[in-house]
């Protein structure tokens, strides 16, 4: 996922800032790429940023039949078990493992990362017990937490959400300050014109703001959020910043 993205990165960055082509990407994954030192794009610096669409809020998941019933106590179980907790992710770098292992970090949890091609062979082993835990959209958990084949311990949101309205978001437990971007964003290539920028800011404001697509997005845990062109850049350059620090730190920057 996270080369896919990069490609289709450095497509949009190339193309004719003509306003015809845009990129639609997670504003955590957009920097982590770069970071690694594997962007054949720049992820401020190309782009003409448009607005943040919408935030995408996540699950800390595990199998129905895991011992841990809060969060801590499943970093409590990986700091007593001999190797730690076995962490699923969707791609080495996605929004998931990375924010996955920022707050096992601050726990002083020892984890092992498995990563997985997508969401979906990693919900398989999450789902079966051959992970201790995952990262998860509620997009794609959502199904299985209603179901109860999964088990949410926490949410990454600035608010529980109504449809697990009994499981706490980070900040109440104490890991409100470990955020990788959770945003969704649109940009087209840098130089496009400020008045194609503001015109495509518009519409997509506007598309916004249909009830049946707030309500549609909002059962599964993805809530429209909007800014300005100058807000997005700077939430991309915050990012960008973060992320730097956080791939030194868990050793992934490629040589």
């Amino acid at each position: 996922p996270a080369a896919a993205g990069a490609l289709a990165a450095a497509a949009v960055q190339n193309a004719p800032p003509d306003g015809t082509m845009l990129l639609v990407f997670s504003g955590s994954q957009h920097a982590t790429v770069a970071a690694m030192g594997s962007a054949p794009y720049d992820p401020v610096k190309g782009f003409s940023f448009i607005t943040v669409l919408f935030n995408s809020v996540v699950a800390f998941v595990v199998p129905p039949d895991s011992p841990a019933e809060t969060l801590e106590a499943l970093f409590e179980l990986g700091r007593k078990r001999a190797g730690g907790l076995s962490m699923g992710t969707p791609g080495l770098g996605s929004p998931s493992h990375l924010l996955g292992a920022r707050v096992a970090l601050a726990a002083k949890a020892p984890l092992q990362s498995i990563h997985y091609r997508g969401g979906a062979p990693m919900m398989a082993d999450v789902l079966t017990g051959r992970v201790d835990f995952a990262v998860a959209t509620l997009s794609t958990s959502r199904a299985f937490l209603v179901d109860k084949k999964l088990r949410a311990l926490a949410l990454d949101s600035e608010t529980r959400w109504s449809g697990l309205p009994d499981v706490p978001v980070l900040a109440e437990i104490g890991y409100g300050k470990e955020k990788v971007a959770n945003w969704f964003g649109v940009a087209a290539p840098a130089g496009t014109p400020s008045a194609i920028v503001q015109k495509l800011r518009d519409e997509f404001v506007k598309a916004s703001r249909d009830p049946e697509l707030q309500k549609r997005l909002a059962e599964n845990g993805t809530l429209i959020a909007t800014s300005t062109s100058d807000e997005m850049r700077t939430l991309m350059v915050e990012e960008v910043a973060t992320m730097e620090g956080l791939v030194k730190t868990l050793g992934l920057r490629q040589q």
